[in-house]
């Protein structure tokens, strides 16, 4: 193979950002998924195999995933010298698991029997890629669907890794046009129509019913990361947050949601900052908002407190999926660096998943910022909850499509618990998500302001809840081994 082609597979690479959000140009996936497996079936070696996919993931990585760069820009003084390593260490993971997917392809003859061996292995390694060192499952290929929602409704069954099996038959099938193989791609196109119209009765036999009693007010005031952390700024972004919470329309709302660390000030202890809190909040009003909590004497959890209209804590949950080198450093004794929240110690990491009480409304899930990201890791396992809040701060990462891509993890969260998501986040996207994974109503990034919303009742558990990611992993390993024994090199590409 040329070096030509590799340079045009790290083009493509590159080029499937577009898929993604904000983007969500589907088709784009169809081109260039194409050209990566018929390169695949190009390759003789086992190096060929492995460079064709690792260009593929570079590109892909390292241009999808730019705009983590954002946060360092925040305080390129600390940082800077770390810039150029983001598009390179996301290019290398992306390239790494993609590569080995396109190798184990060597096991295989060329055709169809290939394309069953690379779908087994791209989804047993997206679902590894989901845990391995913390995990981070970002940009999974299922995660593009929110952008058509009656194929999202299969992760409702499957999941997103599910999503991401049947991706790769409808995406690499256009390669079977080239060689004239059109039965093969009829039969896989015909498997989309049916996916395709099985999510569109699902979504027209959608219930609609609302939590009663329940009206949330979701605030975003747009503070600039810049200012968040400022402690000079830290009492009048309060105030902010309290002018909006009690703008036109707060006599109507029974509960109020702030993003991710709303403020700086610890609510757990200073209770004059507290009292000021409260003062956004009628009578028998919740106030459910990110927070630090003095979990020990010498750490911080970064949290979500419950407080009631008398300022009484009535419960809280602290995050347990902390981000390396965000809220904690990995090997601090070995690194010389420090993490990018200015927060001397590491966050303390909660217990995990947990369904809390909330006054005058069903027990919820409670989520920080990317925890919502991990399939099937979102909800306690005895204790299912009737709807989860998500607190994030997206500020970070500026006006870029990281935002985008969160949101799009909510959504497929939702589909897959069968649970409504009402997201607040501190400068976008809050969203209220109902749990077919539909935005019912969201805020514009960067806008500065308050969404009202009733929020929509749960739906009997879906499939998916009750194997979570069992059944798509077995269904890999058939795959694999469909790919193995039971096609035959008659025809190659």
């Amino acid at each position: 193979m040329s070096k030509r082609l590799f340079f045009i597979l790290l083009a493509m690479g590159a080029l499937s950002t577009l898929g993604f959000q904000p983007y969500s140009f589907l088709p784009i996936f169809c081109l260039t998924f194409s050209v990566l497996f018929w390169s695949i079936n190009q390759c003789l070696t086992k190096k060929q195999f492995f460079m064709t996919g690792f260009c593929f993931g570079f590109g892909l990585g390292s241009c999808s995933l730019f705009w983590v760069t954002n946060a360092l820009l925040l305080d390129t003084a600390s940082f800077g010298w770390a810039l150029p390593l983001i598009p390179i260490g996301f290019g290398l993971l992306f390239g790494l698991f993609y590569g080995f997917s396109s190798l184990f392809c060597y096991k295989s003859s060329a055709g169809i029997g290939r394309l069953f061996m690379f779908a087994g292995v791209f989804t047993l390694l997206e679902w590894v890629r989901s845990w391995i060192f913390t995990g981070f499952p970002w940009n999974l290929l299922g995660n593009a669907w929110t952008a058509f929602l009656p194929v999202l409704q299969s992760a409702s069954v499957i999941g997103v890794f599910g999503l991401s099996f049947f991706s790769i038959f409808w995406f690499c099938s256009f390669a079977f046009l080239i060689t004239r193989q059109y039965r093969l791609f009829t039969f896989i196109a015909f498997s989309f129509l049916i996916i395709t119209g099985l999510g569109y009765i699902r979504l027209y036999s959608a219930e609609k019913a609302e939590i009663w009693g329940v009206k949330v007010r979701l605030v975003q005031p747009a503070i600039p990361q810049s200012l968040k952390w400022d402690i000079n700024a830290a009492e009048e972004n309060l105030m902010q947050h309290i002018r909006l919470s009690k703008s036109a329309g707060a006599d109507k709302i029974t509960h109020l949601i702030w993003s991710e660390v709303a403020t700086p000030f610890l609510l757990d202890q200073d209770e004059q900052a507290r009292a000021m809190t409260i003062s956004a909040l009628h009578q028998e009003e919740t106030l459910i908002t990110g927070s630090l909590r003095r979990s020990s004497k010498s750490h911080l959890s970064n949290s979500v407190l419950v407080i009631n209209d008398v300022g009484q804590i009535v419960s809280f949950y602290d995050k347990s999926h902390l981000v390396p080198f965000g809220e904690y450093v990995p090997f601090r004794d070995i690194l010389p660096m420090e993490k990018i929240v200015p927060i001397s110690s590491d966050f303390l990491a909660g217990s995990g998943p947990q369904t809390i009480r909330i006054p005058g409304a069903p027990p919820a899930g409670l989520l920080v910022c990317y925890e919502i990201i991990f399939p099937g890791k979102v909800v306690h396992s005895k204790y299912r909850p009737d709807w989860l809040i998500n607190v994030t701060n997206d500020g970070w990462y500026g006006l870029s499509a990281g935002p985008y891509q969160h949101l799009a993890t909510a959504q497929l969260r939702a589909v897959e618990e069968g649970l409504p998501v009402v997201r607040a986040a501190g400068s976008g996207i809050s969203a209220i998500i109902s749990p077919y994974g539909e935005i019912i109503k969201s805020l514009p990034l960067g806008y500065k302001g308050v969404l009202d919303s009733s929020v929509p009742q749960k739906i009997a558990p879906p499939f998916y809840t009750f194997y979570r990611n069992r059944l798509v992993i077995l269904l890999s390993v058939i795959s694999i081994m469909i790919g193995i024994f039971a096609f035959s090199p008659k025809k190659t590409f």
